[in-house]
Formats: C-alpha cells, sequence, structure tokens
C-alpha cells in the first residue's frame, strides 16, 4: 500500500500535469504558439506518466526491495548507464507502459527540437502533440481519479 507522503506526491504530479494541459490547450487557442503547444504537451505527458509510474518497488540483491518515488530517486538509484532523466523516463514508459511509449517518445524529441532548434511548426504537428498527450492522458489516470483531487 502506498504510504500517506507518495499519495500526497502522487496527486501533486496529477495537479502538474493537469495544470500543463491547462496551458496547453490555452495556448492552442493562438496560432503562433506551436513551440510551446508541443512543449507543454510533453510535459503535461510526463507528469500524467510520472503518476501512472511512481511510486514502484525496486527489487535488490538483499531480497528487499526499495520503494522508488520519483524519476529524481530512480535516477540516483540506478542510473549506472549515466543517462539523463528524460532517457531514464522513456526506458521507464517502455518498461510500464508500452502502449504509449512511442508517443511519449515522439513528443520528447519534438518538444527537443521545438524548445532549441525549430520553433515553428505546422499546426498538424502541434495537434498531433495535444492528440497525442490526451492518449497519454487517457492511459495514465481515470476521471475518477481527477475528479478527487
Amino acid at each position: 500500500m502506498a504510504s500517506f507522503l507518495s499519495m500526497i506526491k502522487n496527486n501533486d504530479r496529477l495537479r502538474h500535469a493537469l495544470h500543463n494541459e491547462s496551458a496547453c490547450d490555452y495556448l492552442n487557442l493562438r496560432q503562433d504558439m506551436s513551440d510551446w503547444i508541443i512543449t507543454t504537451s510533453f510535459y503535461a505527458s510526463l507528469h500524467f506518466l510520472a503518476f501512472k509510474i511512481f511510486p514502484f518497488n525496486m527489487p535488490s540483491i538483499a531480497g528487499k526491495s526499495t520503494s522508488i518515488e520519483s524519476i529524481d530517486h530512480y535516477f540516483n538509484y540506478n542510473n549506472t548507464k549515466k543517462k539523463s532523466k528524460h532517457e531514464l523516463m522513456s526506458s521507464l514508459a517502455f518498461e510500464k507502459c508500452p502502449n504509449i511509449s512511442e508517443d511519449y517518445d515522439w513528443l520528447l524529441d519534438l518538444s527537443m527540437t521545438a524548445r532549441y532548434q525549430h520553433y515553428r511548426n505546422d499546426k498538424e504537428i502541434s495537434n498531433k502533440a495535444i492528440r497525442l498527450m490526451k492518449v497519454i492522458k487517457k492511459e495514465c489516470c481515470t476521471e475518477k481519479e481527477i475528479a478527487e483531487l
């Protein structure tokens, strides 16, 4: 059973995801914000995914398990290959949520490009980012979980 503190952290993740989704929906009212629509779609997706994945138990060599509470905890606990947090989240998405891992990776790649290289994208690309975010949201949380916040 999840600890009370874990439940609070998880609710914060979901609230953060919904906040980013709301920002994305607001930005989508504009025609000239495709880079930020893509970026907020990705970050909403990241928090929806974190809500779904964390906490989880990681078995240890001694037979005990360790509760992994966040990507920061996972980064510090099990990062022997020195991957970035984004790379670790992608790996966790593939392992724990394979149905949406490709969508998540597409959003990650596109958000990196939108933020650092090519900030102007066609409306159909930003619309796809929103659609994928909504797919990830649906896979990661229920309407009941959202209503209980």
